[in-house]
């Protein structure tokens, strides 16, 4: 690939698969926990949910970083 700060259009599509999915993903745990009255379940879903979250701010850091989109 010549210019390294271009996806291609596949590319582009994973990467937008794995945004979506994290989203759902933290919605979906975030919906679910006040329904959790097991506290070490309820810890591990904050856990999951954390990292979920760090997923999509590093994917969007990503982006804005390599891609140069804002």
């Amino acid at each position: 690939m010549e210019n390294k700060n271009m996806l291609t259009p596949h590319e582009m599509i994973e990467l937008r698969e794995l945004i979506d999915v994290n989203i759902i993903g933290a919605k979906k745990i975030q919906a679910s926990m006040s329904m959790v009255d097991d506290d070490e379940l309820e810890s591990f879903m904050e856990k999951c949910l954390k990292n979920k979250k760090e997923n999509i701010s590093s994917m969007e850091n990503f982006i804005e970083n390599n891609l140069n989109v804002k």
